[in-house]
């Protein structure tokens, strides 16, 4: 069949990659030849493609950015003069949804006439098809959330009956994937306070089908890059090497992973894989005669989720045991692994935690009396002629003082992270002092330096306390009413147009964040709101006086504006390690990504970096090859793994972390301590890329309000960025 894929997208921050992906790999049974799309940004443009295609091609594929998919659908009914119809299903669906307004689930519901239905997973932005009387058209929205389910559910078996042919394909509830299964995993790994980290090879993509209709499926299961060198390691250590990476590159306790289809002589088979810390276990699942390889694959991948429930639940698990970086495998068909193959494997592994590992790397602070807040405040142009002093111990509560004029305030988010950098470098000073015998009083740690709890309790479920909340907060020397207060400070990180729900996960983490301090809630030198919102002020009384812990301890709660993909662990910019604060993987899609100013490109001549770099102090050899200037050396996988947040960066003799860098080097003007660059000899230009806005540790507000409006609670988006705590509740 000869096919043409067209693509409308106006929206240039509409993700598209990985959307084309997959709807290439669904079709490619169906299609002549290598298909690939053609892009489009302008209406105009896209008909004369449109017409084109119209003449020349018999199934055409048209994918539009979802801020234009009604336009088009209107569009495309009076340029083939049809009526367009509402779908009753999805009417239904959408009756109850308060997120949307009526006119927007007629919008929602609207197909032409002779239209099939590819049922979305919530009813929202369904694909369709028709068949004018000699082509058949397919119209997809640009929609990574909903692809999975429309592709398999609705074009793959439109295409694969015949196209138009046979019975309704309206799908609301075929699934080729046995839920009950996925549903008992999931409540395994919830009772159990699991995460599993699968492992991103092409077969993972399924795993993530699997979920597309079980609730709290994307709660506990999180998709890391995939390492591709394999190297000559046979197929089951493979796969038990591949779940061990994906559980080191993430703040998951269980690793997974599906490999592709292996074939010998005799058979064909896929490794499923589950690890923990202290073993892997591998099965080797075969083609029964007959099955289709997709069928195949759905089996395979039913079955990983099935036995990662079986591991969350301390079931032992029939399979292949690896406790170490050599398998014994009786009656295996493929060869042990030789000595270059563990070479290789060495190597591949050593890669992943260089990247992972925990990096002795201090932010040190300038100045006499070694201030981090001052040098917070320097770093981002708030420095003040007089510096500023600031008492680590609680200023008395004041009713009537004013604040000092020439005071510069902060956001609280930048206060929050100057605490960690002054809690690092006490740390890292009390780390050169002799070494004294604990008292009970003090945490346990384990090897890696992280806080052991021996907390019992479910994490995230909201316990209420003996305590009371404060009735008032005072802040910059004013005392306020509490609830203002935090609605104040909340207003001054949010301002108005974010979801409610990711207004509350604010105030939590505000209010966390303020009792952390243990001064009787007295905060100075912050940025406060004073003209508060009705949306904000009911959203913080909902609740107030709910705060975060860890083990039973009051957490610190920090925060930033976009996050580069995934988060950063601590460690990347700290040398010590929060078991809360761990790298979080892309939530549901990459909500980040339409946040303004995600993608930051800054283009700088060889002469201005020079500059920079001789002014801040950095020794480089001028007449040297500018790219020897400057050398990332280590960074994690936030975007790629080529692409992350930068752990530590050489420049000239000097190796200082990715945070310092971007913090003292403002005049480059990146965004985030996730950045790449790269330079042209021929222009003597250096082009410099950050994504994300912000360190990226803890939440990201751009994520949490992009996850609240995909329907998350505060609970649920808190839970996400802030692995394993419990949400605690005062007495108001």
């Amino acid at each position: 069949m000869k096919v043409r894929l067209l693509s409308l997208n106006i929206d240039r921050n509409m993700p598209f990659a990985k959307f084309q992906a997959r709807v290439v790999s669904s079709i490619k049974n169906y299609a002549e030849g290598n298909e690939t799309f053609e892009h489009y940004s302008k209406m105009r443009d896209f008909f004369d493609g449109f017409q084109d295609a119209l003449e020349n091609d018999e199934l055409i594929i048209i994918a539009v950015d979802k801020n234009h998919y009604f336009k088009l659908k209107t569009a495309i009914s009076q340029a083939f003069e049809v009526e367009n119809t509402y779908n009753s299903t999805i009417l239904n669906m959408l009756e109850n949804n308060d997120s949307i307004s009526e006119e927007q689930r007629k919008g929602f519901s609207s197909f032409p006439e002779p239209a099939t239905v590819f049922l979305s997973k919530d009813g929202m932005y369904s694909g369709f098809g028709f068949d004018n009387g000699e082509k058949f058209i397919v119209v997809l929205p640009i929609d990574n959330d909903r692809i999975n389910l429309i592709l398999r559910n609705g074009v793959v078996p439109y295409l694969a009956s015949g196209i138009g042919e046979g019975e309704d394909k309206i799908l609301s509830e075929v699934q080729h994937y046995d839920n009950e299964r996925v549903e008992t995993a999931v409540s395994r790994l919830l009772e159990s306070g699991s995460v599993v980290a699968v492992n991103g090879t092409q077969n993972a993509e399924v795993i993530k089908s699997c979920g597309d209709m079980v609730e709290h499926f994307d709660e506990v299961f999180i998709f890391t890059p995939y390492v591709e060198d394999k190297g000559e390691v046979n197929a089951t250590e493979y796969a038990a090497q591949l779940a061990r990476v994906s559980l080191d590159l993430s703040a998951a306790n269980i690793g997974a992973s599906i490999s592709e289809i292996y074939e010998t002589e005799e058979s064909k088979y896929i490794c499923i894989a589950v690890a923990d810390d202290e073993s892997a276990t591998v099965r080797k699942l075969y083609l029964e005669e007959g099955e289709s390889e997709a069928s195949f694959i759905e089996s395979a991948a039913t079955e990983l989720i099935e036995l990662v429930g079986e591991k969350a639940a301390g079931i032992r698990s029939i399979g292949i045991e690896i406790s170490d970086a050599v398998s014994e495998e009786p009656n295996e068909m493929e060869k042990k692994p030789s000595k270059k193959a563990n070479t290789i494997i060495a190597i591949v592994l050593g890669i992943v935690f260089v990247l992972c590992a925990v990096l002795a790397i201090v932010v040190k602070v300038q100045g006499e009396d070694g201030s981090a807040t001052r040098m917070l405040r320097k770093v981002f142009g708030y420095e003040t002629t007089e510096p500023t002093t600031e008492s680590t111990t609680a200023p008395e509560p004041t009713t009537n003082k004013e604040p000092q004029k020439e005071e510069i305030k902060v956001k609280i988010s930048d206060m929050i992270m100057a605490d960690l950098v002054e809690i690092e470098n006490k740390r890292a000073q009390e780390a050169e002092k002799p070494t004294e015998e604990s008292t009970s009083s003090e945490p346990v740690t384990n090897e890696a330096g992280e806080t052991v709890s021996n907390n019992t309790e479910e994490p995230n479920t909201e316990i209420e306390t003996d305590k009371g909340a404060p009735e008032f907060i005072t802040v910059n020397g004013e005392k306020m009413a509490a609830k203002t207060a935090i609605a104040g400070l909340v207003m001054s990180e949010m301002g108005e147009g974010y979801n409610t729900e990711a207004v509350k996960a604010q105030a939590i983490v505000i209010y966390t964040y303020l009792k952390y301090r243990d001064n009787g809630f007295v905060i100075d030198g912050v940025e406060i709101e004073k003209a508060i919102n009705d949306e904000v002020e009911k959203a913080v009384d909902s609740v107030y006086g709910r705060y975060i812990t860890y083990g039973g301890e009051d957490a610190l709660t920090p925060y930033f504006e976009a996050a580069a993909g995934a988060t950063a662990d601590a460690s990347t910019i700290f040398e010590g390690s929060y078991p809360y604060l761990k790298s979080v993987a892309r939530l549901d899609g990459n909500p980040d990504a339409a946040a303004p100013g995600y993608e930051t490109t800054v283009k700088l001549k060889r002469g201005e970096i020079q500059g920079i770099l001789l002014d801040l102090g950095y020794e480089i050899d001028v007449n040297d090859d500018p790219i020897k200037w400057i050398s990332i050396k280590k960074h994690d996988t936030a975007v790629s793994y080529a692409i992350g947040y930068v752990t530590s960066v050489k420049i000239g003799n000097k190796e200082v972390s990715g945070y310092e860098f971007v913090s003292t080097a403002k005049e480059i003007g990146l965004k985030s301590n996730c950045f790449k660059f790269e330079y042209d000899s021929s222009t003597e230009t250096f082009t410099f890329t950050s994504y994300g806005i912000g360190y990226g540790v803890g939440m990201s507000k751009a994520g949490a309000n992009a996850l609240a409006e995909k329907g998350y609670s505060y609970e649920r988006i808190l839970k996400a960025y802030y692995a394993g705590t419990t949400i605690q509740k005062e007495k108001a």
